[in-house]
């Protein structure tokens, strides 16, 4: 069975509705639940999903495949990263509250999905605010059943970059996973509001990828899953974009270094300069590592996000 159907939630006197999109094999297997859009600016995912339904069929699928292209009404039909509703951001409220703000009881919503599934995949980008390296990010903890399944999902989606985390920051919807049990995986990509043709074409191979390790693909086209990466590289840390390293001064920051440029601490990635020239401050790593997240619009203001970097492990 295939169908379109609506989530809906109370918003005090308005009801906002979710789109709900789900794929039922006519074979038993798991039951894979993918989040868009949980911060309301990031598209990429919102694309892959709705490929994924036009593209599946009940024949080819065992188990069932649950997709919520819009997981953050709030958020999205606004176009900005956290809802405008309570200024909350949805990737740091979970597990939710039944009683609490509009963004709390969407997250509790989202937990019960997370509760009646056997894997989340969560596909983020950089949004508006951040330029971020594409990669998926996964569970490290080689010594558990649990991290060695995430890290095997990790390597099946097929990314060449892996973000290892051996901690999860609460609020998230895969730390909501993770207290629950339920393998997890999610992504990044470069954002900007705009999709990428790389980004596009890696997110819905690797989705594909990601059900054919799992067991859900009854047929499965060689051509779609395409080859695996020659070589995958992980890097580390918690992936908490809220510790990255913010900018002293506003102005305009213009960056020296790219995206996943290995770094020296003390080594300039960039400047931040007045419009009359003048450099206001000098933007220096504070630890070695890769780059990962630079800020994604020129225009900075003191206290905005400007970079994060992931330390490099043997």
């Amino acid at each position: 069975m295939k169908r379109s159907s609506l989530l809906k939630l109370e918003n005090g006197d308005e009801s906002v509705s979710i789109p709900l999109l789900t794929i039922e094999g006519q074979a038993a297997g798991p039951r894979l639940l993918v989040f868009a859009a949980v911060h309301g600016d990031e598209y990429e995912g919102v694309e892959t999903i709705l490929r994924l339904y036009e593209r599946l069929s009940p024949e080819e699928l065992a188990g069932t495949l649950v997709m919520l292209p819009i997981a953050n009404p709030y958020a999205y039909r606004a176009g900005v990263r956290i809802s405008p509703d309570d200024d909350k951001n949805l990737a740091r409220v979970f597990p939710g509250k039944p009683d609490g703000t509009v963004t709390e009881r969407l997250a509790y919503e989202l937990h019960g999905l997370i509760a009646g599934s056997d894997f989340l995949l969560d596909l983020h980008s950089g949004g508006t605010h951040y330029s971020v390296a594409t990669l998926a990010g996964y569970y490290h903890d080689p010594g558990s059943a649990f991290g060695r399944r995430c890290r095997a999902a990790a390597e099946a989606f097929g990314s060449p970059l892996l973000w290892g985390h051996e901690s999860i920051a609460p609020g998230r919807s895969v730390s909501s996973a993770q207290a629950l049990g339920v393998p997890w995986l999610y992504t990044e990509a470069y954002g900007g509001r705009r999709i990428r043709p790389e980004d596009s074409a890696l997110f819905y191979s690797g989705a594909l990828r990601l059900m054919n390790h799992l067991g859900m693909l009854a047929r499965s086209n060689p051509a779609e899953l395409g080859e695996a990466p020659a070589e995958i590289r992980t890097i580390h840390g918690d992936g908490n974009f809220d510790e990255s390293v913010v900018a002293a001064a506003d102005g305009f920051f213009v960056p020296d270094v790219p995206l996943l440029a290995e770094l020296r601490a003390g080594e300039r990635i960039g400047t931040i300069r007045s419009y009359g020239g003048e450099v206001l401050d000098e933007v220096r790593a504070s630890s070695d590592g890769v780059l990962v997240m630079l800020l994604g619009t020129p225009i900075v203001r003191s206290g905005d996000s400007i970079y994060l970097i992931a330390p490099i492990r043997d």
